[in-house]
């Protein structure tokens, strides 16, 4: 009983921290919504600043070894993370999160399942190998029905009377410019989706191979902040030199910058707890498919760039393909333990 109780306990509080990563991951870009991020590239820095402080609070009273291998995983995580402002505005922030995170359950399934980049296969671990490939197929068509949401222009009042939805927010027809800035977006989340799916890879690798090395994840959080900040610092340094020492600056921008940092690397934190509790196939498919729902809220609710009954019924059907293919996936597991 006691051992039963400990294990329940465990599990409810991995749910808990994936709840805070969800919550985080799909938020922590709504601090900076209102401010002119210019070309993302500012904001990208400030941001990775936020993580690594973040990171350099939790590793502090843990002391646990430094892996640089483990930075790899950083910098593969910046590689995507310098395309959000660009998406977001492309697409939309709900749509964005919705296609990114859609893109990396997919990567990591794919890794886990054939045990690629020299990684264990996670089949020996598979109930119902069966039931985790229908779950993949639920997870591509949940993709497919993200990619036709489409962002709308905010509301705007006419004069001296109440705002009025734009007559295009339904429309099945874009501008060609539109249209093919949408394109772009989408093209720009799977990118940033397979960067998102592969950036605990390197951490995985040392955990399986390398003697002695620490089985909690959470200890190799600060050596993947170091990564995302020196890949960030060095993309930043490109950029000066590419707009001749003259980049696109809006002081509004650091703070709130800074704070959105500072959340994605709770939530980064959150998800290496989760992983360890719950375990991979639980904690990946909650905390990768979750974010969509709070960015579309925010995107619905406050940045109002999602309108229409159009958009409504596709984010309600992706929202049921994701859960139906969250539900498939976890229960494709053996047992509960970890």
């Amino acid at each position: 009983k006691l051992r039963l109780s400990f294990r329940t306990m465990s599990a409810l509080g991995g749910h808990l921290y994936a709840a805070v990563s969800v919550l985080f991951f799909g938020s922590n870009f709504a601090v900076v919504a209102k401010y002119d991020a210019g070309d993302g590239m500012l904001f990208q820095l400030v941001l990775c600043l936020g993580i690594w402080f973040t990171g350099l609070c939790v590793m502090v009273p843990r002391n646990p070894a430094f892996y640089p291998i483990a930075m790899i995983g950083g910098v593969i995580w910046c590689s995507g993370n310098c395309l959000t402002v660009y998406i977001i505005r492309q697409i939309g922030l709900g749509p964005g999160l919705v296609t990114w995170g859609t893109t990396a359950l997919i990567i990591g399934w794919v890794t886990g399942f054939f045990g690629l980049f020299g990684l264990q296969s996670d089949q020996p671990c598979l109930e119902k190998p069966w039931l985790n490939v229908v779950g993949l197929g639920f997870a591509f068509l949940a993709l497919a029905s993200s990619t036709l949401i489409r962002k709308t222009e905010p509301l705007k009042p006419p004069p001296g009377g109440e705002p009025e939805d734009m007559p295009t927010s339904d429309s099945f027809a874009e501008r060609p410019a539109a249209a093919k800035g949408r394109a772009k977006g989408i093209l720009a989340s799977l990118i940033a989706g397979t960067c998102y799916g592969l950036n605990f890879l390197p951490s995985t690798w040392i955990q399986q191979h390398v003697k002695g090395a620490s089985q909690d994840g959470l200890d190799y959080a600060f050596n993947q902040f170091c990564g995302i900040l020196a890949a960030s610092m060095l993309y930043f340094l490109i950029y000066c030199a590419w707009k001749g020492n003259k980049p696109q600056v809006n002081p509004e921008i650091m703070l709130p910058g800074f704070v959105s940092g500072v959340m994605w690397a709770i939530a980064q934190s959150c998800w290496f707890v989760a992983n360890v509790q719950l375990g991979y196939s639980a904690a990946f498919p909650i905390i990768l498919i979750g974010p969509g729902l709070i960015g579309s809220l925010w995107s619905v609710f406050l940045f109002k760039d999602i309108r229409g009954q159009r958009n409504y019924l596709l984010l309600l059907i992706y929202f049921v393909l994701a859960a139906i293919s969250c539900g498939c996936i976890v229960a494709s597991r053996k047992g509960t333990g970890t």
